[in-house]
């Protein structure tokens, strides 16, 4: 295999393994992408079964997972690994220097051949050696032109497939923060959000409100309807709460059927406003299956409320909107409850 060959082919599976990284949230390491970019490439058939095992069961990569992998199947395998990699990269690089090498031949080549012909024109030439001569000059000046445009457009195709690269690594930075489903920031976005906003509200003294939503019962929708059906109906939700809150707060994917929206500058009882307009909406929606229009009929949403206390962590904030979340589920689902309504031995 050329090096161009070699390049496009790590190339392409470079496209394949990011976007799958990105789907299952797998953080784009140097081990995790081994993993995956072997995966991807088939060249591990037992890593690919082993893969293909878990994907079909929906098992989750976490970072344990992950470990896992790259010891069983990759760990040992690195370092002639790395070998095959320096020998490519050193064959690439010989190549350039063979063609960097190659035009500077051709260039001391021609400067000898006008010197030549310079000296030629001196001594009194014949019109026909004079007319040979410019015929000749014209001719290795076309020669060189012509090998240089090849060297510039091989610079050129590998300058576009670097610039194709970094876009597609830029993007991978931001699909690390985004839901693949549903487009909207993941779990690791919403720590990040959550962190920024609670400095926020500490160094300006403004309330800080915390809204967890479960989609009541959706694993018995899931088994009633099918996964697809499913994953639409997260979507829908994630879209008509974009609706519902505004420009400024933050909505995330939190986990499964959960999400979390983030309220700035809002206090306890505006965030029981916010909550209610997203409950009531679901509680009155009818589903239905774009295709067929066949009734799915309806879902509801549970919602539990925490308003930030200065001092405390993240994680403590959470929870309390977590445990007021149980509390709505616990009171028949398809309600609103604040950290007022959390009972004391659950605290």
């Amino acid at each position: 295999m050329d090096n161009r060959s070699i390049i496009k082919t790590a190339y392409e599976y470079f496209r394949l393994a990011l976007p799958l990284m990105s789907e299952h949230n797998i953080p784009v390491t140097p081990k995790n992408y081994s993993v995956w970019y072997k995966y991807v490439s088939g060249i591990d058939s037992e890593l690919r079964k082993t893969m293909d095992t878990m994907l079909d069961k929906g098992e989750t990569f976490s970072e344990e997972t992950n470990e896992s992998l790259y010891e069983h199947f990759c760990a040992e395998k690195d370092e002639n690994h790395l070998k095959d990699l320096r020998d490519d990269l050193q064959q690439v690089l010989a190549t350039i220097l063979k063609e960097v090498t190659e035009l500077t031949g051709q260039t001391e080549k021609y400067e000898s051949f006008i010197s030549g012909s310079a000296k030629i024109l001196s001594d009194n030439p014949s019109p026909g050696e004079v007319k040979n001569i410019v015929k000749t000059i014209i001719d290795e000046t076309k020669t060189l032109g012509s090998y240089g445009k090849t060297v510039q457009t091989k610079l050129v195709e590998t300058t576009d497939v670097l610039e194709t690269l970094k876009r597609d690594f830029e993007l991978v930075k931001t699909e690390a923060l985004v839901d693949f489903l549903t487009g909207i920031p993941n779990r690791k976005a919403f720590d990040q959000a959550l962190t920024e906003w609670i400095t926020e509200a500490t160094s300006d003294t403004e309330s800080l409100s915390l809204l967890l939503i479960d989609i009541d019962h959706f694993k018995r929708f899931n088994d009633e309807y099918g996964h697809l059906i499913g994953d639409y109906v997260l979507k829908f939700v994630v879209k008509k709460i974009r609706e519902l809150v505004k420009g400024r707060d933050f909505l995330a994917r939190f986990g499964g059927e959960e999400f979390a929206v983030i309220l700035p500058r809002t206090p306890l009882i505006g965030a029981q406003t916010v909550a209610e307009n997203i409950r009531s909406y679901f509680a009155q929606a009818k589903l239905k299956e774009i295709a067929t229009f066949k009734s799915l009929g309806k879902i509801s949403v549970s919602i539990g409320i925490a308003c930030y206390r200065v001092g405390e962590s993240p994680e403590t904030f959470i929870s309390r909107s977590d445990q007021a979340l149980y509390c709505a589920k616990n009171a028949g689902r398809n309600r609103v409850a604040t950290e007022s309504d959390i009972s004391s031995d659950i605290l």
